[in-house]
């Protein structure tokens, strides 16, 4: 995604919404552009970003389904957050 920030301020624009778009689909991209100044474009943009993941792992589960090969997670280490060691610890000490 191609996204062109700071649409609110035209006059001082250094690349022409034609060209961005131009490239974008060039490059095979969605372009939008966006604003945070008056929220123009932003929850769109994040929609539209997050379709395309969801698009695309939905697509990558379905191919792993019908493969029969179900991708693998590692086995992740535990981290025990329990109140158990009283010693305080000073935060430069080793």
């Amino acid at each position: 995604m191609l996204v062109g920030n700071k649409s609110d301020l035209r006059h001082l624009r250094a690349v022409e919404t034609d060209e961005a778009m131009a490239f974008s689909e060039q490059h095979n991209l969605a372009f939008i552009e966006t604003s945070a100044l008056d929220a123009s474009g932003v929850d769109t943009a994040f929609q539209r970003i997050l379709t395309e993941i969801y698009r695309l792992m939905s697509r990558r589960n379905m191919s792993a389904e019908e493969g029969g090969n179900q991708p693998k997670l590692s086995t992740g280490q535990t981290i025990s957050l329990s109140n158990d060691d009283k010693r305080k610890r000073n935060c430069c000490s080793g």
